[in-house]
C-alpha cells in the first residue's frame, strides 16, 4: 500500500527491463514527469503481458498498481499520461497502433524495440490479432506547426496570426539555417523584436555573410536565389 513504510526490495522481486539507450538519449530530451513516468510504466505493463504481443492502451496503464497515484503525484494525472505517451511516441522512444472493431477504437503502446516492430508489421499483415475482429488503421497525423514558429516563441514570446504570415514568408524565402542564426544575433543583441531579425536577413542578402567560405554564397548568387521571393526587391536594387 502507498502508506506502509518501505523496507526495501526483495532479492527474488519481479524486474522491469529498460534499454540502456533510453536513458543516455530519451530521458535528457524528455519535456517533464508526464512523459518519464508514461515510459516507464508502458515498459512495466507491456512487458507483463502474456504471450507474443507485449502492448498496453492508456486505460491498461492507468489501472495497473501505482500508476495513478504516482501520474497524480508527480505530473498532470490522466491528461499527463496521455500527453506523456504521444510524447513517447513523437520521439520515438515508443510505438502506437490503432485498432477498429466492434468495441470501438482503441490505441495500443509498444516500446520501441525491434521486437515490437516485427509484431506490429505481422499485426498490419494480418498473421496476428490484438483482439478479435479488429483491424489495423492509419490515424490521420496533424502536420507539426512550422520549426520557425517554435523558434519565435522561445525567443520573442506568443505568436499571433499577424506574425504567423510573416514567419511563413521568411521561411519559404530564406534559408533555415539563415534564420536560426540571424535569431541568434538578435539574442545576442538582446533584441525582442521579430523586425531585427527581418532586417539582419535583409542584411545578408545584400552584403553577403562576411564569415562564409569564399566563392560560395557570393552575392550574386544571392541574388539569384532571392530574386522571386518578397525580399526580391532588395537584390534587385543592389
Amino acid at each position: 500500500m502507498p502508506g506502509d513504510r518501505f523496507e526495501g526490495f526483495a532479492s527474488a522481486s519481479t524486474g522491469t527491463a529498460i534499454p540502456n539507450l533510453f536513458f543516455s538519449r530519451i530521458a535528457p530530451t524528455l519535456s517533464g514527469p508526464d512523459a518519464l513516468l508514461a515510459f516507464l510504466w508502458l515498459a512495466k505493463v507491456s512487458q507483463a503481458v502474456r504471450g507474443t504481443v507485449r502492448a498496453a492502451t492508456a486505460e491498461d496503464i492507468w489501472l495497473d498498481d501505482g500508476a495513478a497515484g504516482a501520474f497524480e503525484a508527480l505530473g498532470s494525472g490522466r491528461d499527463g499520461l496521455d500527453a506523456g505517451l504521444k510524447e513517447c511516441v513523437e520521439k520515438k522512444a515508443t510505438l502506437a497502433l490503432d485498432l477498429a472493431g466492434p468495441g470501438g477504437p482503441t490505441r495500443y503502446f509498444f516500446v520501441n524495440t525491434p521486437e515490437s516492430r516485427r509484431t506490429i508489421a505481422r499485426i498490419k499483415a494480418g498473421e496476428i490479432q490484438l483482439r478479435p475482429s479488429t483491424i489495423p488503421v492509419e490515424r490521420e497525423v496533424a502536420p507539426s506547426a512550422p520549426a520557425i514558429f517554435k523558434l519565435y516563441e522561445e525567443h520573442f514570446g506568443t505568436l499571433t496570426p499577424f506574425v504567423g504570415d510573416r514567419l511563413l514568408e521568411v521561411a519559404a524565402t530564406y534559408p533555415e539555417a539563415w534564420v536560426e542564426e540571424a535569431v541568434r544575433e538578435a539574442a545576442l543583441a538582446r533584441a525582442k523584436n521579430w523586425r531585427y531579425v527581418e532586417r539582419v536577413l535583409d542584411r545578408w542578402t545584400r552584403e553577403g555573410r562576411t564569415y562564409e567560405t569564399p566563392g560560395r554564397n557570393t552575392l550574386e548568387e544571392q541574388k539569384q536565389r532571392f530574386l522571386g521571393g518578397r525580399y526580391g526587391h532588395i537584390a534587385r536594387s543592389s
